[in-house]
């Protein structure tokens, strides 16, 4: 960029701080001082930028300070700013002001989102959500889209088949990601998700995923006889399952998919217990079936989730949480105390930490929230252990 384009740029970009902020400050881009690249100019390009920089200057958005001394040849001291919006006219950008009432009008469907509001108000502070300024809104509101439908859906969706649906570009939905996470967020300030998170959430996947299940007991499913569940594990569609039959001492559910393997192997030993494969965080209609299943046990059957120990491992927990206290059951951690292994780990940074003691909390937890390690390890590094 020259050095033109660079000095108007700042120029603007200040203005509309002192826009926002009320002030009335004179606002000036100097060259007096010799480490200023302008005079890093050859003559000629010299030449050429008091022209355009004159060009502003008649456009009314600008008033130009010379040297006193050096005749026809004499230096530009200084670029002082007029007029704010003659400026950004003559540079054919929009103000800061057009652009937040352009968005807030392609916004207006969804003016009642939480996190919209929060956009809107980021955007009216000339802030941005992870880099992410008014110039994208379009991008969020065909996240929005997705949003809407994923809403209404009955059963999972195929990332692919939904974005050429939507947008006639199968890998449109895939760039979303980002918006995605954000709209999805506690809050715009929330650290970022891996994509597989955020999509899982809202009941996007890559590909088809089954309802695993393993250990005692039979499925009840829709328009179908009891199927019982065979070893070492079931796998059938979300929408299927329509409850369950069975006494189990216990039932877990596990984050990841080599854990499930090897509890599934061992439990087939001595089935007494229920281990359920939530897929990383679980999809609306995986949940669906969850509690279905919870519903069919009785009150006093534990309830345990077991996953990583970490920000997404226990942002998972508290939905599963929120999944168990539909059906009428608590939901108790397992092996989710890193205090035993933590030498093994990575060590978690301060707002990691936070996080984590937060959704331990947040998932009804508050004894392990109280003692939660500052430590990062997968669930398949663990030691597997069941219930009883």
């Amino acid at each position: 960029m020259s050095l033109v384009d660079t000095t108007l740029g700042r120029l603007l970009e200040r203005a509309e701080r002192a826009r926002l902020s009320g002030s009335t400050r004179a606002i000036r881009e100097s060259f007096k001082s010799l480490a200023s690249p302008y005079w890093q100019l050859n003559l000629d390009e010299r030449d050429r930028l008091h022209e355009r920089m004159r060009a502003a200057a008649s456009a009314g958005a600008i008033k130009l300070e010379w040297a006193k001394l050096g005749g026809d040849d004499r230096p530009l001291e200084a670029v002082v700013l007029l007029d704010l919006d003659k400026l950004a006219y003559h540079l054919r950008r929009p103000t800061a002001s057009t652009t937040l009432a352009q968005a807030t009008a392609l916004l207006a469907p969804w003016n009642q989102h939480e996190r919209v509001q929060e956009l809107l108000a980021y955007w009216a502070q000339l802030k941005q959500a992870r880099l992410l300024g008014p110039t994208s809104v379009a991008d969020f509101v065909d996240a929005l889209r997705v949003l809407d439908v994923m809403r209404e859906a009955k059963e999972d969706r195929i990332v692919r088949q939904l974005s050429t649906e939507l947008f006639g570009n199968s890998k449109r939905l895939e760039a979303l990601s980002k918006h995605l996470d954000l709209l999805t967020s506690e809050s715009l300030n929330a650290p970022a998700r891996h994509w597989s998170e955020v999509f899982g959430a809202i009941g996007l996947t890559k590909e088809p995923q089954p309802f695993i299940v393993a250990g005692m007991g039979k499925l009840r499913l829709t328009d179908q006889g009891d199927c019982p569940i065979i070893r070492p594990y079931l796998g059938v569609a979300n929408t299927v399952v329509d409850g369950y039959v069975g006494t189990p001492s216990w039932l877990l559910t596990i984050e990841n998919l080599t854990t499930f393997h090897q509890a599934a192997r061992e439990l087939s030993k001595n089935p007494s217990g229920v281990v359920l494969y939530t897929a990383g965080m679980p999809s609306p209609s995986w949940g669906e079936a969850y509690v279905r299943i919870l519903s069919a046990l009785s009150k006093d059957t534990p309830i345990y989730h077991w996953g990583d120990h970490d920000e997404g491992g226990f942002r998972i927990a508290v939905r599963m949480a929120q999944f168990a206290s539909r059906a009428g059951h608590t939901l108790r951690p397992w092996s989710m105390d890193a205090s035993r292994w933590q030498q093994l780990g990575l060590s978690a940074k301060a707002e990691q930490h936070r996080s984590m003691v937060r959704n331990a909390a947040r998932a009804g937890w508050s004894e392990l929230a109280a003692q939660i390690a500052p430590v990062l390890f997968e669930q398949e590094g663990q030691p597997l252990q069941l219930p009883g």
